[in-house]
């Protein structure tokens, strides 16, 4: 029967944000194995065969209108959505559970956060009413999505609200940029008050921490499931690491932690793409001679 659950990701365009996919379900296969995980993607290819269940979409556009799509095409009823470039270091099976009791779309964060869209907000105001002045503020790396007119509305919302500051507003608001391109988060904060959603207090333990540096960094392995991170204070035994796509590509510590996970899976074609991502080919040879991988290793001699 099918599930009503179940996890969700999306990747489309680059081969990159495929391999960020794969890896993210490797490291949630480590450590849960009670719901099914899907990709929305726009073609099928050799790290989307490996997904329970996998949405061929073909107009997807390669940018932020993409994530939106979650909304309305996941295959569960219930979703929590996870960006690709995440890693899970512990089981968050029971987030269901927490996020699943009051809001058909919610996440871990804050409410009541003033000045989400900066500059734009007084000007948005004749538009889209008072209720803007304050939205909830989350990390757009997880979500909770649960099929319903309202998750119906907040995508309609989100794609009205986009085309106004794309019309209007962005000029004036650089910080709703990224890379030239308009940051998909403002624009779910915006629709999420519109709708009358709310975000949920993170949990005590387990918390899901957006990687501010690898220098904030104090423990991490995704072998152990150990993640403790120090960023204002310090948090113990988090279950999830949003490193942002910048720093999966820019930094070592990414492909440190797919090249572990593919070890604990014994997954040696995989682990050798995430060798030669981070460069660190002949670093992992001197390292395969101190442990039992050694058919890893044998393969990598050739």
């Amino acid at each position: 029967m099918k599930q009503q659950r179940g996890f969700v990701t999306l990747a489309s365009g680059n081969i990159k944000y495929y391999k960020f996919a794969y890896y993210l379900l490797l490291s949630y296969r480590l450590k849960n194995d009670k719901y099914p995980f899907a990709i929305i993607c726009d073609r099928e290819n050799e790290y989307t065969a490996a997904f329970d269940d996998v949405v061929v979409l073909d107009d997807l556009k390669s940018n932020y209108l993409d994530k939106f799509r979650i909304l309305t095409d996941s295959p569960y009823e219930e979703s929590i959505f996870i960006e690709p470039d995440c890693l899970i270091y512990r089981n968050i099976d029971h987030f269901f559970d927490i996020l699943s009791k009051e809001y058909d779309f919610t996440s871990f964060g804050w409410n009541d956060v003033e000045g989400t869209c900066f500059n734009c907000t007084e000007k948005m105001v004749p538009e889209f009413g008072e209720k803007i002045r304050t939205t909830p503020m989350f990390c757009p790396g997880y979500l909770f999505i649960r099929k319903s007119e309202v998750c119906q509305n907040i995508y309609n919302d989100v794609l009205r609200i986009a085309d106004w500051l794309m019309k209007y507003g962005v000029q004036d608001c650089p910080e709703l940029l990224l890379g030239g391109k308009l940051r998909d988060d403002p624009l779910f904060f915006l629709a999420m008050r519109l709708n009358d959603c709310e975000c949920v207090a993170k949990p005590s333990v387990g918390k899901c921490i957006a990687l501010p540096s690898v220098k904030k960094i104090k423990r991490v392995s995704i072998e152990k499931g150990q993640l403790d991170v120090v960023e204002h204070k310090e948090y113990n035994d988090c279950a999830l690491l949003h490193f942002s796509t910048r720093k999966c590509t820019e930094e070592g510590l990414y492909w440190q932690q797919c090249i572990s996970t593919s070890l604990c899976c014994k997954n040696a074609p995989h682990f050798l793409i995430a060798a030669a991502e981070c460069g660190l080919t002949h670093k992992v040879l001197h390292l395969l001679k101190k442990v039992k991988y050694s058919f890893i290793h044998r393969v990598l001699k050739k």
